[in-house]
Formats: structure tokens, sequence, C-alpha cells
């Protein structure tokens, strides 16, 4: 929130001028009446030693902060409105710029004066070992807190700054849209509002005249109003994307956490390997002063064993801290794709008509592992970083305040480039991330089709395709490979400038007798290991920004909640088999602007066989789909005995109601698993079918003679989608599949729509045989299916057009009538065709199919309709 923001400004403020001030002012609590006559004791030594000046501006910087910040408006009107501010007037931009140079030029200030007081400042103001500090010394303490406090103030008050700014320009900009949009309303409502005329006919004129120019003006006004919900629109997407981020990076954070037993054991042992990097450093330093100051042998040997005891446990815990780093980051792998995989098996199978295959198992596959790489690693450099640093840190400040200083100018320099850095490359590897899914899409669509694309001699094309992808992802890498190379120019030439700059000032330090040798040698091992630590909290920072924009789209997956609950907690003692169809209107998820049911209504009762007949692209397969609670209705109700499709336990009701689709999917198991697919113990499931039950469905499916042909019999490998087999068999398979559940509700869409002559005419044997004894929902395909339903549903247009039973549809002479004398008419020519006479028009003949019964409906040659799947599936 914006008033969240305001007062921590508010508060970063006035906890910075109360350290400055009392910074300043405390040194001098006994010498304020001697304040006039200019004896402070800032003037007894160089001006840049006094923290006045620090103050001064630190109140001045405040004060113009804080005036930018609440200057910037939150509202706009128009003429004629309450007075406000026009759109004109509003800056948030430059505001936002003015913010950071003002905070950078202060801070920049405070860098240089604390480098020049390092340098100029005499060696007797600096505080000594063992020394009672008088009130210059003190002074020169409290000038750098007061330069330490200020400094993090203004790099704080730089952040908070913008953020009130950018938040005040979003409610700006959303009120600037809402006047608009009323201006644009009040503009039509205008015209009609002159006053009467002495005639009619001016009168009429001149509404005419108006409305012409009211239309015109609400046009500009539309676009501009338009323009201004835009640009509120995208700033409210940047507030959304950065949300967005930070909760991306806290559930990263909250996964790796999971193991913080192990990660801490981890940090122990960083930290002290950190500590022992440090302690090599001055044992190093110390070993050059007993070798060539104090020339003792003795204690030169003592500090090198020393050393190598130090080395040696350093290299112990430094192994143990990556070893288990690595143990850990290998555990994050494998919990978000546990996470991630769990979460799309929850998803409705509208997701899945919207979002392409490849880009889902890049997600599963390539994501996964980047993500864990680089927060999993990255989290083991960063802490071993930090943990250096502040141990470093320590040592240097012992041993020169003044090289620690001027070590520390470039700092915020490299810090900035690193952050500039760091959001260029979080978009960057987002784009990368997507092309190289779309890629991988282009890669999953081609190979899982590899038979249509050699049937169809399209090799090339879909080579120069991904070819095309793989280039546009080439193109991405190059411009990260740029950037990453200019950023690594920058971030090793500045701290090498820091060495030299380091090395000059500290050699003068040592001819001047106030440093030792091994003091300076010991130093500039600290200043390389820091240096080597901020390089490498740079390159995770940018590495952890590459992960989270990685991490976006997985960490959106596993967050993402089902269109809809997958089901209840009804448990019926048993199912009678009654379904219904109340008033059902349905549109898919993928392309909303197309009605496919339009009202649908159907009964059937327990034990009856209904067909559903009509012209490819009416309805019934969607209507199988809805039955199935693949979707939920747009409105209208499934029942199922009475009750709603999601009061049952999705579990249970998965047995209760068996489908047979037209291409059964198998998966790379034996023959006895895909019979009991979602049956066997690990999926949850208490009573698993017998040897014997699995033998006697694929009896019944007309399976079990090829199946104890194999070699292996049951336990032969159908290889992957069923590869290994025919598509005769495959459906029988398909059937005892759902024979062996023994469901109260038998859904049969077109299941042998798609097998040869032979081979349907086993399965079709099979499928009568199954038929009696429960519900049953087909989608006709063979004529004399449709006969022996109880009642026939003709659905077109997404509607009942006519229902009954064969003969009475036929006696009634309409649709379905015209249908069947359509089809017979165009195998009049086959002497098998019917089995009685012209007028019972009873075909025989097992091989008759409806899908040649029923042609397409063209009843608006127009506009044909639409085939009613959505992306990525395929609908009767």
């Amino acid at each position: 929130m914006a008033t969240v923001r305001a007062v921590l400004l508010c508060l970063v403020a006035i906890l910075e001028l109360g350290a400055v001030t009392w910074c300043a002012l405390w040194p001098l609590r006994d010498e304020l009446a001697a304040l006039a006559r200019a004896r402070g004791w800032w003037e007894r030594v160089d001006f840049t030693l006094g923290n006045l000046d620090v103050m001064l501006l630190a109140f001045a910087k405040d004060l113009t902060l804080l005036v930018l910040v609440t200057s910037t408006p939150t509202h706009t009107t128009r003429p004629g409105r309450h007075p406000g501010p026009s759109p004109e007037a509003a800056n948030h931009s430059g505001v936002r710029k003015a913010v950071s140079v003002l905070c950078g030029l202060h801070a920049a200030f405070l860098l240089v004066k604390a480098a020049a007081v390092a340098v100029n400042a005499p060696a007797q103001l600096w505080p000594a070992a063992g020394e009672t500090a008088g009130s210059t010394s003190v002074g020169l303490v409290f000038l750098y807190v007061s330069i330490v406090v200020s400094l993090v103030a203004s790099l704080a008050s730089q952040g908070l700054g913008r953020g009130v700014v950018s938040e005040r320009e979003d409610a700006w900009d959303e009120q600037q849209a809402a006047v608009e949009d009323e201006e644009a309303r009040d503009s039509l409502r205008a015209p009609l509002l002159v006053g009467e005329s002495t005639t009619t006919t001016s009168r009429l004129g001149t509404r005419a005249a108006d409305a012409t120019q009211a239309v015109e003006t609400a046009t500009a006004d539309g676009k501009t109003g338009s323009k201004a919900a835009v640009a509120g629109k995208d700033a409210t997407s940047k507030a959304a994307a950065a949300k967005r981020k930070q909760r991306t990076l806290m559930e990263l954070l909250r996964l790796a956490f999971v193991d913080w037993p192990l990660l801490m054991v981890a940090f122990t042992a960083g930290s002290l390997a950190a500590l022992g990097s440090a302690s090599v450093a001055y044992l190093t330093g110390q070993m050059v002063d007993f070798a060539s100051i104090e020339l003792d042998r003795s204690r030169f040997t003592h500090t090198t064993l020393l050393l190598l005891l130090v080395a040696g446990l350093t290299a112990l815990f430094t192994g143990t801290r990556g070893g288990l780093f690595t143990v850990a980051n290998t555990r994050l792998n494998v919990r978000l794709r546990k996470s991630l995989f769990h979460a799309l098996l929850q998803m409705e199978i509208g997701f899945f008509d919207t979002n392409r295959t490849g880009e889902i198992i890049s997600r599963l596959a390539a994501d996964t592992s980047t993500v864990a790489d680089q927060v999993g690693l990255n989290m083991n450099v960063m802490l071993r970083s930090a943990t250096q640093a502040a141990m470093v840190l320590f040592f240097m400040f012992a041993a020169s305040w003044r090289l620690t200083v001027v070590t520390f100018i470039l700092v915020p320099v490299v810090l900035t480039i690193s952050g500039a850095y760091g959001k260029f490359y979080s978009k960057l590897s987002k784009r990368v991330q997507a092309e190289l899914a779309t890629a991988n899409a282009v890669a999953d669509e081609v190979l899982s089709t590899m038979t249509t694309v050699k049937a169809h001699a399209i090799q090339d094309s879909a080579e120069a395709t991904y070819a095309a992808k793989l280039t546009d992802f080439y193109k991405l890498q190059l411009l990260e490979a740029g950037a990453y190379s200019l950023y690594a120019i920058l971030t090793t030439f500045l701290p090498n400038l820091v060495t030299a700059v380091v090395l000059f000032y500290g050699g003068n330090l040592v001819l001047a007798g106030v440093m030792s040798r091994g003091a300076l040698v010991s130093f500039m091992l600290y200043q390389q290991s820091l240096t080597s630590a901020f390089q490498l909290m740079g390159d995770v920072f940018s590495a952890l920004t590459a992960a989270v924009g990685a991490a976006d789209k997985v960490v959106e997956l596993m967050k993402r909640q089902p269109a809809f609950s997958p089901g209840g907690h009804l448990v019926l003692p048993s199912l009678e088999g009654r379904v219904e169809a109340q008033e059902v209107v349905f549109h898919y998820p993928s392309r909303p602007e197309v009605q496919v049911l339009n009202g649908l209504s159907l009964m059937a009762h327990p034990g009856e066989v209904v067909a559903l007949v009509g012209p490819s692209g009416g309805g019934k397969s969607s209507v199988i789909k809805l039955l199935e609670r693949f979707y939920l209705p747009t409105s209208g109700r499934i029942l199922i005995d009475g009750h709603d499709l999601g009061q049952f336990n999705p579990k249970w009701l998965r047995k209760q109601v068996a489908l047979v689709s037209q291409e059964p999917i198998l998966y790379a198991r034996s023959i006895r698993r895909n019979i009991l697919l979602g049956l066997e113990p690990e999926d949850g499931c208490t009573a698993t079918p017998s040897e014997e039950e699995v033998v006697e469905a694929a009896k019944q499916a007309n399976a079990d003679d090829f199946i104890t042909a194999f070699p292996e019999g049951y336990e032969t490998s159908c290889g992957e989608k069923g590869v290994a087999l025919s598509g005769g068999q495959k459906q029988r398979i398909a059937i005892a599949r759902a024979l062996v559940r023994k469901p109260r509700v038998l859904l049969l869409d077109e299941a042998t729509s798609a097998l040869d002559a032979d081979s349907e005419a086993v399965v079709q044997e099979a499928l009568d045989r199954v038929m009696h004894g429960r519900t049953v929902i087909v989608i006709a395909h063979r004529l004399s299916t449709i006969q022996a339903a109880d009642r026939i549903y003709v659905i077109g247009k997404g509607a009942v057009q006519e229902v009954g039973t064969h003969n009475d549809l036929l006696t009634a002479g309409g649709v379905y009538a015209q249908l069947v004398r359509r089809q017979l008419t165009g195998h009049m020519s086959q002497a098998n065709l019917l089995g009685g006479s012209s007028a019972d028009l009873r075909p025989s003949v097992s091989n008759t199919s409806l899908s040649s019964l029923v042609p397409e409906d063209n009843s608006n040659n127009s506009k044909p309709q639409q085939p009613e799947q959505p992306t990525n599936q395929t609908h009767s």
C-alpha cells in the first residue's frame, strides 16, 4: 500500500535526521556555549573532517525528497469539474528520476567525503588502542557513524520514494481513466439537452449537428480515455508483476528451506570456512613481519605450521559445505518436480486444451532443473560469500580503517551495475525460456505425430519450423552472452582499480610508518577476498533473478487452482445407473465464443441403451465428456441417480462410470496392468481385482485369445501408447479395462469407428455382449446398434432434434428417417444390404456404419458450422 511506504519513508527520514544531528552535536555538548565564537572542534582541523555538513545535507535531501514525493498528483479532473491537476500536470516518471538523482548525488557526496577524511585526517585523530579518546577522536568516529547512517538511509529513501511515486501514479491513472469515461458518456447526453428553438426544423437540425459533434467528441475522448486506461493497466500490471516475482522468490525459499537442518549445518561449515580463509590472510601477514622485521625464526616456523593447520580445516569445512548444499539442491529439484507434477494432475481438462503439451513438459523438465540449480547452488554461493565478506570486513577494519574506507568507494558503483544487469537479465531470461518452450512444443508436436509427418512428407517444413524457432532462441542467447560479457568486463575492471588505489595508498602508509608490511600484505589479501565475495554475490544476484524469471511459470502452475473442484464426497451404497441431462448449455473453455450445446436434455433409465446420433460437430462427444465430468456445463445440470456429478467422490464415480473411446490410450506397461489401470494399490484402490477377474474381463472383451497367444501372455508390454498392438487389439483391451470395473454406466464414444471391417466385427461382438445389465450411452457407429437401442437421440447444432426408438422415428418420417433412407439409397447396389423388405428399412449387414448414415449438417450453407472441439482435442 502507498500509505505503508509513505509512513516508512517518513520514519527513515526521521531516524536519519535524528542520528546525524546527534552525531554532529553530541561531541560539542561541553562546547555549545563557545559555538558562537567559532571554537568548535571541527575548526581545529580541515573542514572535510566536520560532520555538520552531513547533518545539513541530510536535512536538505530529506525535505526535498518529501516535497517531490508528496507533490505528485493522485487524481485528475477536466475543465468544468472540481479543481484538480490536469492530465498534463502529472510527470510521475520525471519525479522518479529526480528521486534517484537526488539520492544518488547525496550518496556520492558521502562516499567522497569518507574517502577524503580517510586520506587527509591526521594520525592523532584516529582512536588508538589503549588511548583515552578526546573530543576530536570521538568526533571522527561519530563522523563515520553519521556517514554510514546517512548513506543507508539515502539508499532506503530512494527505493521507498520511487515506490510511493509509482503507487500514486497507479491511483492517478485509474482515476483519470474513470474521468475520461464519464466525460465520454456526458458528451453523448449533452446534445439531447439543448433548448427548444422556434421551429421544429431548426431544432432537429441543431440536434443532428450536436449529435454528430457528440459522436466525434466521444470518439476522441474515448481514445484519450482508452490511452489513460491502457497506461493505468500497464502500471497495474507492473506492480502485479513485481508482487508476483516477490511471491515466486518467497515460494522458492520456502521450498528450499524445507531442508533447514541440512542448510544450517552447511551454513555453519561455510562460516567456519570463511573464518579460516580470513585467518590464513592474517597469518600470512604475520609471517611477513616475522621474516622481514622481527627476524624471529621460531615464531615464523610456528606461524607457518598454524597456517597449514588452518588451511587444512578450511578446506575440510569448504568441502562439507559444498557437499551438503549439493544434496539440498538435488532434494529441491525433486521436490519442485513432484509439486509441479501433482499440480498438473489436478488440472481440469480445459487447462490442457489451452496449453500445449510441449510447453508443459518444458516447465516440468527444463524449468524445474534450471530453477533448482540456480536457487540451490547459488544459495550456497550467496551464503558463502556473505559470511566471507562479514569475516573479512571485521579483519579489514581491525587492520586499517583508512584503507577499508577507500576500498568501499566503488562498492555502490558495482552494486548499481549489478542491479541494472539483474533487471535486464530477468526480462531476457523470460524471453529465452519462452522461446525454448516454443521450440520444444514444435518438436513434441512433430515427434508425437511422426506417422502423419512421414505420410504427408512434411519433414522439410517441420525441420524449417523447428530451425526457425531455434534461430530465435540462438539470437536471444547471443544477446544474453553480450550483456554478460559487458557486465563481466565492468565488474572485473572496477575491483582491480580499487586494488591499485588501495595498494598505492597503503604503500604510502607503510613508508610513513603507519602500517607494517605484513599488515599491508594481509589487508591486500582481505581486499582480494572481499572483492571475490562481492563479485560472486553480484553473479548470484543475477542468477537468482534468472531463476525467478524461469520459476514464474513453474510457481504459477504449482499455485494454480483447477477451474472447478474435482468432486465431492458422496458415495452411494449402490448405483442404479439413471443418467439425466437437464437444459445443458456448454462452451469449451478454449473457445468460449462458440456454443456447443444449447439447452440439451436427455434421460437414460437404469439398464437402458441410449444411442446418440447426428452430424459431426453436433455435440455428441461433448455430451460424453460432460458425463465424465471432464468439463462443467455453462448452465444446466448433469445428474446420476438424481445427484449432481459434482457431489460424488471422483475416484468412486470413475469405478461406476466407464468410458471406451474411439482412440484408446495404452501405457508402456504390461497388458494386465493396462487392464487394471486405476485399480492398483498405488492408485489408492483397496480392492484390486483378482487375476481371475482380469482374465474374465478380457474374455468378455474377446481379448483373451490374442493375449494368451503372446509368449509372455498378460505380462506382455503394450509399448509406448500401445504401439506394439493393432487397433482392434488396443480397443479390446480398453473394453476389458472398462469391464473389470464392473460399471453401472458404460459410455461408448464411437468405439469401433477407427477399425477395419474384421477388427470392427470382433470388437462389436464384444460390445454387444457387455451392453446387457447396465446403462449404456453410445455414440452410434453401426445401424444394428441403433436399432437395438431403447431410445435414440438425434443431436444437431447442440440440441435434441428428435427422440424415440428406431421404428418410431422411421414412422414419424423426420430427420432420422431421411438420414436412414439417404444412407440406404447409397448402399442399394450392395446385394446384401437389406435383410427384409425395403419397407422395414432394417439392414442386417454388420458393418453398415452410421458414419455413412449421417451426413454432415449443411442446413446453413452460407455459414458452415464450425467443429465443436477445443484446441488440441478431437471431438465427434
